[in-house]
């Protein structure tokens, strides 16, 4: 089983109160709760799915930044395998060092990489939930949910596909947010 993040702990001791607070009284006879898969919405909507777009090709081209170090730090590795027997000690000392510069550069390439994919990806889906959290708002407001959960986060162990209203978001978010490629 995962373990569960402080956030994931305090959104599910969170649902637990509201659910507690809703099943208390007259609320319960009054509540109607909907999700909203967050996934889905990134993937399937216009704007996510540039988003999706621009990520891949991102990861494509650090991808291939990367295998062509990855090849020639494999070459010089070859080098200096082929040559232990027959270059002199201070060629190998040289290529040893090289090796290690290399390959210290190349992690530090992986890592930069990494955190640049996991920047962008923050930053476009952050611009994406700022925009969606009105319209989750309007919605709640005008078919009456006393709340909206995410699907898959914050405690929520069940729901009915009935109460799912990512495809309603969806609709409205790309009406409000029409994507146009190369944003």
């Amino acid at each position: 089983m995962k373990a569960k993040t402080p956030s994931t702990r305090a959104a599910f001791v969170a649902g637990a109160v509201l659910l507690g607070a809703l099943a208390s009284g007259p609320v319960l006879a009054q509540s109607k709760i909907a999700v909203i898969e967050v996934e889905r919405l990134l993937q399937e909507s216009g704007r996510g799915q540039v988003a999706v777009q621009e990520l891949t090709r991102l990861r494509d081209q650090k991808q291939t930044e990367l295998q062509g170090r990855q090849e020639q730090l494999a070459a010089l590795q070859k080098q200096y395998t082929d040559g232990r027997l027959t270059l002199a000690e201070d060629r190998l000392a040289e290529m040893e060092k090289q090796l290690e510069d290399m390959t210290i550069a190349l992690q530090r390439s992986q890592d930069d990489a990494n955190r640049e994919m996991q920047k962008m990806q923050g930053e476009m889906f952050g611009e994406i939930e700022q925009a969606v959290l009105p319209i989750i708002a309007q919605v709640g407001r005008e078919f009456g949910y006393t709340a909206i959960f995410n699907k898959f986060q914050g405690g929520l162990l069940y729901s009915a596909d009935a109460a799912d209203i990512t495809n309603l978001i969806i609709e409205r978010y790309n009406a409000a947010h029409p994507a146009t490629p190369g944003e």
